[in-house]
């Protein structure tokens, strides 16, 4: 940690920098994060009048965290009912309401909050109007403990300047369709990604998609559109239109979102050069998303294309089959061959819990015992190219 002065006083500055730029609270987040230390320091926003999440950012934050928590830990998250009960000035810490006992029981915690290295976390509201509601947290691990009582009077002399700042720039806080949460995590992704519409109007391709679009003849945008091969376009644009109609008829029976996903594998037509491309879409929606990513359903399109990417990384085993973040370390420390109690022991969490996780991914993979699933995981392309690479590596270390 570092508390000092000097700490204190280029926070400040860097508090008053975002008035002018609101690109300064992420340089200050992560300044923060260097003075008090943790897991991660994370402020968040919701608009007032649609109750949309309308900012989020923070330091030691990656971009799956926030997307798994918008897609589905949000309507588990037992700190929602307090933070919105919570009056601003005052600090809310949560290991004071959720004790060892219910961390250990509870799906959001062992599910997705202790596997992203989080059990303990302070959060403050530093705005709470009719237009928009602003909390600062504080996520700490659970070998770190609660956080500590110089660190907390560190963010107490900060907390004035930062709530001086949110007010006067309470506007960059407000929900805009020109600056959307789920966009700006879409953007930060490795994994080529496409938002579009149920009829294939391309609403953002991020800076892997681009990449894809020059590296294969497979998947093209033309006026604006996401263009398929004739074979597989029909059934896509289809299946877009199941989900869509699928989700609306969910919603309007008060049915909780079972986040289906479907799968293409498009290969080159015959004759041309050997070429294949793998996709996984689901569809989002505003009332399950938060807003986020806009106010009306858009379809989430990820690729795996062997040029784009050289090692698949989660986001394909969530796309592919709806894997938790930690249903994902699970399989994969399964393939490597890690038993499950010293899973449960590397994740930090119950063995019953892990156990549990087991029989979701099953369900999710079509899979009923170990080797099924390690023999699919196997078998996905990105981990037929990482063998290849690890084969390849140890041949070339034999021959030398």
């Amino acid at each position: 940690m570092d508390l000092s002065q000097a700490r204190f006083d280029r926070i400040v500055n860097l508090i008053y920098d975002t008035l002018d730029d609101r690109g300064a609270w992420r340089r200050m987040l992560d300044s923060l994060h260097e003075a008090i230390g943790g897991r991660a320091v994370h402020m968040l926003a919701f608009d007032g009048e649609r109750g949309a999440l309308s900012y989020s950012d923070g330091a030691a934050m990656a971009p799956q965290i926030d997307l798994e928590y918008i897609q589905k830990y949000q309507f588990l998250d037992p700190r929602v009912g307090l933070l919105r009960r919570q009056s601003t000035a005052s600090w809310l810490h949560c290991h004071e309401h959720f004790d060892d006992a219910f961390a250990a029981a509870h799906p959001f915690y062992q599910e997705f909050l202790i596997p992203h290295g989080g059990r303990y976390v302070s959060a403050c509201k530093l705005a709470d109007t009719p237009e928009a509601t602003v909390i600062l947290s504080c996520l700490r691990g659970s070998a770190e403990g609660p956080l500590p009582a110089d660190a907390l009077a560190f963010l107490d002399r900060l907390r004035p300047h930062m709530e001086r700042a949110v007010r006067m720039g309470l506007a960059q806080f407000v929900y805009s369709t020109q600056a959307l949460v789920g966009h700006a995590l879409v953007d930060k992704l490795r994994q080529p990604v496409m938002l579009l519409t149920a009829t294939g109007d391309v609403v953002l391709a991020n800076a892997a998609a681009q990449c894809l679009l020059a590296s294969t003849s497979l998947v093209q945008v033309v006026d604006g559109k996401l263009v398929l091969p004739q074979r597989y376009r029909t059934s896509f644009l289809m299946q877009c239109g199941e989900l869509e109609t699928r989700v609306r008829n969910t919603i309007a029976q008060g049915k909780p979102d079972d986040k289906e996903s479907r799968a293409l594998h498009m290969r080159s037509e015959a004759g041309a050069a050997a070429d294949a491309l793998y996709a996984f879409f689901t569809m989002l929606v505003p009332e399950h998303t938060l807003g986020s990513f806009g106010l009306r359903p858009l379809v989430m399109l990820f690729f795996y294309h062997p040029t784009s990417v050289q090692v698949i990384d989660s986001a394909l085993l969530t796309a592919a089959f709806g894997l938790s973040h930690a249903e994902c370390k699970i399989a994969s420390m399964l393939a490597d061959g890690v038993p499950l109690k010293t899973i449960a022991d590397l994740l930090g969490v119950q063995y019953d819990t892990v156990r549990k996780q087991l029989l979701s991914i099953y369900q999710k993979t079509a899979t009923n015992r170990q080797p099924e699933l390690v023999r699919l995981l196997m078998n996905l392309p990105a981990s037929k190219l990482q063998r290849a690479l690890k084969d390849d590596s140890s041949r070339r270390l034999d021959d030398a």
